[in-house]
């Protein structure tokens, strides 16, 4: 199935392997000569198999997503920089936090069904896609679509409400949730953007006792 991802929310796309074949040979002295031709070009195509094979799923891995880095969305609004989609799973308390991918896309043209929203034009999107899942039974308090984010451009952010999930904080026993957060950058050029780092409060119980630790990441482009 086709990820999601900011382009197709905000409105917003073959591998070839190649072998080589060894010759006959029509007398013994051939033969040898053939023999070791075939085996340097089984060598040869081995490694060249092995190469077409890591570059065969390094592009699966990127077909995974309906958008890659460069691609505009179809009306021409937004523009995707940088995508990060590597990072490891956070434990804290019995809450697991996983970044299925971060991104970060350029405002083209505003589009003019937000614009009476908004009280300033955003240069670009920040988008975190979280899956979380708390794998206890008695009922945790996680905000993590409350994250405040900070850029290398020295922006500060908090989600924007307008065009993010509402995933919920309140995990009642042991479920699982997922969503999209979104940040508006105000003044930074998203060409310019590097890491950005998150940060979640940790996770507390039914009486506000803190459980776990806070979560403090950098996410790099």
């Amino acid at each position: 199935m086709k990820k999601n991802n900011l382009l197709a929310t905000l409105g917003l796309v073959s591998v070839i392997t190649l072998a080589a074949c060894g010759s006959d040979a029509t007398n013994a002295s051939e033969k040898n000569n053939d023999t070791k031709q075939e085996t340097t070009e089984k060598e040869t195509d081995s490694t060249r198999d092995d190469s077409e094979a890591e570059d065969s799923e390094e592009d699966a891995n990127e077909g995974d997503w309906e958008y890659q880095v460069g691609d505009m969305n179809e009306d021409g609004n937004f523009k995707l920089l940088a995508r990060n989609d590597t990072s490891e799973t956070i434990e804290t308390a019995s809450i697991s936090l996983h970044f299925p991918q971060v991104t970060v896309a350029e405002v083209v043209e505003w589009p003019e069904e937000l614009a009476d929203s908004y009280d300033f034009e955003p240069t670009g999107v920040i988008q975190i896609d979280m899956e979380v899942s708390n794998s206890s039974d008695d009922t945790i308090n996680f905000y993590m679509d409350q994250a405040t984010i900070t850029t290398n451009t020295g922006e500060q952010l908090e989600p924007d409400l307008l065009t993010s999930d509402h995933i919920g904080g309140v995990f009642i026993g042991a479920v699982n949730k997922s969503g999209s957060v979104r940040y508006m950058l105000e003044s930074s050029d998203p060409n310019e953007i590097e890491w950005v780092r998150v940060l979640i409060n940790a996770p507390h119980d039914a009486n506000f006792e803190s459980l776990g630790h806070d979560i403090d990441v950098q996410i790099d482009f």
